[in-house]
């Protein structure tokens, strides 16, 4: 069986870009100094699209992209290339179930509310910390 492997294309994202796509997706979220002008849903999404940026930053400088785009796959997926704190892995997962929107059978979404948001932040800041020193 021969296997080809073909390469990314020159305009394929790389570690930067994805790190500074978190970070405009996490400014969004928490805008320095003054209250989000966008709705707790809203704020959910933009900061789970923020630490899908910072996981792919992290991966793609490893070489080892996520299998999906669930908080447990990306947890997976720091834990393949980092030493990831099972402190932190478990605080992001609390707050995967608010919005289960990937499958069909059991679709489900509730309204976070501004506790389980500022934790997501936190947490959420804490991988963005690591993807900017791994990644500069």
């Amino acid at each position: 069986m021969n296997i080809q492997i073909i390469p990314s294309p020159p305009d394929a994202p790389d570690c930067k870009t994805w790190l500074r796509n978190g970070n405009r997706y996490y400014q969004a979220a928490c805008p320095k100094g003054k209250k989000s002008r966008f709705t707790a849903d809203l704020r959910y999404n933009l900061l789970s699209m923020s630490l899908e940026g910072y996981v792919m930053a992290i991966s793609d400088y490893h070489g080892c992209l996520p299998d999906n785009h669930t908080y447990t796959d990306l947890m997976e997926a720091l834990e393949r290339v980092i030493p990831l704190d099972p402190v932190l892995k478990a605080q992001v997962l609390r707050h995967e179930s608010i919005q289960d929107i990937c499958s069909i059978e059991n679709y489900h979404r509730s309204h976070p509310g501004e506790n389980a948001l500022e934790d997501l932040r936190d947490a959420v800041a804490r991988i963005g910390q690591i993807a900017g020193r791994t990644c500069t």
